[in-house]
């Protein structure tokens, strides 16, 4: 749910921010971060949707699937590595704000809602003897595999609606 009130955050209003925003952007991020910013996310809202609908798809199906199967194995490392590239995505949002120096898009639900809510996730798992801190630390390398293994082709394949 808390993924879905953040994503809903974007959604409303990256279009006309990307749109007020672009040349500030370019000029205040390094050629690279321009380059992959413009190449990725200056895109509409309906194709910012189609992302954000499957990527509420696959966590959800994570989500099912650890409900289902117990918190073991792969649905374990699936589950755990995409929370991890949630939680640290929030991080992005406030840095994103302090370079910027104003509002961007997922910066209120990222210090309202996800990071209060991820410290409290991995806080509960680590009481109750779910996971230990080298199941967090190995979470985060799995979850950028996973981010990098499918965001790109849904980017790309966004962009063509």
């Amino acid at each position: 749910m808390i993924f879905a009130v953040h994503d809903f955050e974007e959604i409303i209003v990256v279009e006309k921010w990307i749109a007020t925003n672009k040349q500030d952007l370019k000029n205040k991020l390094p050629k690279r971060a321009a380059h992959f910013f413009e190449n990725n996310f200056a895109m509409k809202t309906h194709q910012f949707s189609i992302v954000v609908y499957v990527e509420f798809i696959i966590i959800s199906c994570a989500t099912l699937l650890v409900y289902l199967n117990g918190f073991i194995g792969l649905y374990k490392w699936l589950y755990l590595g995409l929370f991890a590239v949630l939680f640290l995505h929030s991080f992005t949002h406030i840095g994103q704000a302090i370079l910027l120096n104003r509002y961007t898009p997922g910066v209120l639900t990222s210090v309202l809602l996800l990071i209060p809510y991820g410290i409290w996730f991995y806080y509960v798992l680590l009481q109750k003897n779910i996971i230990d801190y080298s199941a967090i630390l190995i979470s985060v390398p799995v979850g950028i595999i996973i981010f990098a293994l499918f965001f790109p082709a849904l980017m790309k394949a966004a962009s063509k609606y």
